[in-house]
C-alpha cells in the first residue's frame, strides 16, 4: 500500500466509512507494536501504546496534513507515546530477543544471537535521545527526514546524534573485544 493509498483510505474514512480505517490498522501494527517495543522493552507497554495509538490518531485524523506520509504521521505519535511510557517508568530499557533460524548449527545460532545480544544490550544503554535514533534508523530503516519528523528535531540533529551514538556504541564494542567497521 503506497502513500496515495494511505490518503485514499483516510478521505473514505473521513468521509463516514469508519470500516476503512481497519485497513490502516493491519497495515500499521506491526511496525509500530515493535518500535514502541524497542524503545520501552516491554511486551504489554508496546500493546497498550500500540492500542493508544491507533485511537488517538483515529480521534486526530482530521489534522493529518496529507504534505506527509501517514507512515511518518503515525510513527511521531508511537515514538512519543513510547517515551511517554519510558519516561513515566522511569527505567533502563533491554531490548527484545528475537533467535535466528535458519540453516545454520546450533553453534552458529549460538554466536548470531551472542552477537545480536551484545549489539541490542549496547543499543539498549544509549541514552534516551540516541537510542530512539538508532532504532528508528537502523532497526526501522527510516531515512533521515523521516526520522526528524517523527523526533520534531531538524535533519541535522538526527545525523548528529546518529554520529554520536555510533561512537559511543564503537567504544563499548571495542571494550567488549568486538571488532567495528567505525
Amino acid at each position: 500500500m503506497s502513500d496515495a493509498e494511505d490518503r485514499k483510505l483516510i478521505r473514505t474514512c473521513l468521509k463516514g466509512d469508519k470500516a476503512i480505517y481497519e485497513r490502516l490498522i493491519e497495515k500499521y501494527q506491526k511496525p509500530l507494536f515493535n518500535v514502541a517495543l524497542r524503545i520501552t522493552g516491554d511486551y504489554e507497554d508496546a500493546r497498550d501504546i500500540t492500542q493508544t495509538v491507533f485511537v488517538n490518531a483515529y480521534d486526530r485524523l482530521r489534522s493529518y496534513s496529507p504534505k506527509f506520509k501517514f507512515f511518518s504521521w503515525i510513527y511521531r505519535m508511537a515514538v512519543n507515546e513510547s517515551l511517554n511510557v519510558v519516561n513515566r517508568k522511569k527505567l533502563t530499557v533491554g531490548m527484545d530477543r528475537e533467535c535466528v533460524s535458519g540453516e545454520s548449527t546450533p553453534e552458529d545460532d549460538f554466536r548470531s544471537n551472542q552477537s545480536r545480544q551484545r549489539v541490542e544490550d549496547a543499543v539498549g544503554a544509549l541514552p534516551l535521545d540516541y537510542r530512539v535514533a538508532v532504532i528508528l534508523r537502523y532497526w526501522i530503516d527510516l531515512p533521515y527526514r523521516d526520522i526528524a519528523y517523527i523526533l520534531d528535531i531538524q535533519e541535522k540533529t538526527v545525523k548528529s546524534r546518529l554520529y554520536t551514538a555510533r561512537r559511543m556504541l564503537a567504544e563499548v564494542f571495542v571494550k567488549q573485544g568486538i571488532t567495528t567497521n567505525e
